[in-house]
């Protein structure tokens, strides 16, 4: 299971939420509200940023904007309905977080760059231990020494990169090195995908895909009886033609693993799940649907 995505050029007005942020520094003498609104948020050897609620910094139609788009890609891709309030973070020399996990937050966490390129510092890459040191013994060889890199994952804040991944792996931010100045930091907004539900688009209704579901919700509670280990959040997509059959199958987007390390049991749900809900039969309709469902698993 990969632990994260990578989604570049994610904004197409990413270049004015960064003029915007620019434009609230340059002045150094300017006493701008905007300038009194940051946090420096310190916890003794976790978290060491600044930090403001991101709806209130930017410019209203702009934000909303953002917003909006994120949260559309959030229920297209992952299932999840909304997202939590954002923080605009910046980090300058000195700043960083270490590792944590954000288990009841959300099913996802987001990253989303606003830094400058090409960076005016060292660090602040996004750090995520890697699946295989989260079950280490299985895989491990006495004769091959392993290093840092082989340990974690760090993906560096790349202007307009959208990074999610999944908040129960131990995950943080290497400390920035080199830079004081917050026009020359490491700019995010970051937060956590919510409230996963199912979503509909196209001529089924939500209650028409509501009743259609139920019969596949009851056999999936006689396939979950045998396997009870399983802990995470999976979406699949249905393509439905306006006749109600289902066309295809995908799985978007899957945090689903055995607690106890049992591959077998991860396959045996994917496949039972592709039969219940490839054998589904909808209401005829006037146009074909996609939906969107997401499972979660604890």
């Amino acid at each position: 299971m990969k632990s994260h995505q990578i989604h570049k050029n994610f904004f197409k007005n990413a270049d004015q939420l960064r003029k915007q942020f620019e434009e609230n520094f340059k002045n150094a003498r300017s006493t701008d509200s905007k300038r009194f609104v940051w946090d420096y948020w310190y916890f003794e050897d976790q978290y060491h940023l600044i930090r403001t609620p991101a709806s209130y910094y930017f410019q209203k139609k702009l934000y909303s904007e953002f917003h909006s788009n994120l949260v559309q890609w959030g229920r297209e891709n992952l299932g999840c309905h909304d997202i939590s309030p954002p923080w605009l973070s910046y980090y300058v020399d000195g700043c960083f977080q270490n590792l944590h996990s954000d288990v009841p937050h959300g099913p996802w966490a987001f990253v989303y760059s606003l830094t400058e390129n090409p960076k005016h510092f060292r660090g602040g890459e996004t750090l995520i231990l890697k699946p295989d040191v989260l079950n280490y013994w299985p895989g491990f060889q006495d004769q091959n020494d392993r290093e840092y890199q082989s340990f974690v994952d760090r993906i560096p804040a790349t202007f307009n990169q959208l990074t999610i991944f999944d908040p129960r792996f131990p995950h943080g931010v290497t400390e920035v090195k080199g830079t004081r100045d917050p026009l020359k930091s490491r700019v995010v907004m970051h937060g956590w995908f919510v409230e996963p539900r199912p979503y509909v688009v196209g001529g089924l209704t939500t209650a028409q895909t509501q009743k259609a579901l139920d019969p596949a919700f009851f056999q999936l509670n006689e396939v979950l009886s045998q396997v009870e280990n399983l802990h995470g959040t999976l979406s699949l997509r249905l393509e439905i033609s306006a006749l109600g059959k289902v066309q295809n199958y995908k799985l978007v987007s899957n945090t689903v693993l055995s607690i106890y390390g049992n591959l077998a049991e991860e396959k045996y749900l994917q496949k039972n799940l592709k039969q219940i809900f490839s054998l589904l039969q909808f209401p005829k309709s006037k146009a074909a649907s996609k939906i969107t469902i997401p499972l979660l698993f604890k």
